[in-house]
């Protein structure tokens, strides 16, 4: 996080990889004291409370969508199924990395289950987002039910982020990029033209 002094940076640093690994509310206060070599009461005047640093490390974990459609529009102008096909690969690349340790966003939800606790509503917000994101993308195709299409392609991204967990990653990107693929086309108007 900019703007925060070098025990600031060695606290956010070693709370984002300890939140990440063992999740949020395994971590404690001072087990992140401990690793970052910063003292309890120092960690408190950077960040408040533990609640604060989690929040923040929810959002420090999102790649705005913006940044998700600008790549996908730069990589396929002018052809929107091909810029949808680009963030699904975007994303099924992503949960093929080797310390991939499932979304932080899904993780932090189902680490707060209360809809009302500031971080299931942070990760909540953001994840909706990303599904205006999809919704973006797939408006200028000729699909019935556009909205429906983004729910059921993030309910497959939410999915695959899981399965990557438990069985092969590889498998659960190429799952994702066939299911993906396969809904795309059922909801797709067969008789308007589409670009390749």
């Amino acid at each position: 996080m900019a703007g925060r002094s070098p025990a600031g940076q060695r606290v956010w640093g070693v709370a984002c990889d300890l939140f990440y690994q063992e999740g949020i509310r395994a971590v404690g206060v001072a087990e992140i004291a401990e690793r970052s070599g910063v003292g309890k009461p120092s960690i408190y005047r950077s960040f408040e409370s533990k609640d604060h640093l989690a929040v923040a490390y929810v959002k420090a974990q999102a790649e705005p969508p913006r940044d998700w459609l600008e790549a996908a529009r730069g990589a396929c102008p002018g052809d929107p199924l091909g810029q949808l096909r680009h963030v699904i690969g975007a994303i099924a690349d992503r949960i093929s990395e080797p310390d991939f340790r499932g979304c932080p966003l899904a993780n932090a939800c189902v680490e707060f289950p209360d809809r009302d606790h500031p971080v299931h509503r942070t990760a909540g917000g953001l994840k909706a987002e990303y599904l205006e994101m999809l919704a973006e993308l797939i408006a200028p195709l000729p699909v019935r039910d556009p909205q429906g299409l983004a729910y059921m392609l993030q309910m497959l991204v939410e999915g695959a982020n899981v399965t990557t967990q438990i069985f092969s990653a590889e498998r659960s990107a190429a799952a994702l990029k066939d299911a993906a693929e396969r809904i795309i086309q059922s909801f797709l108007d067969p008789a308007a033209p589409v670009a390749p």
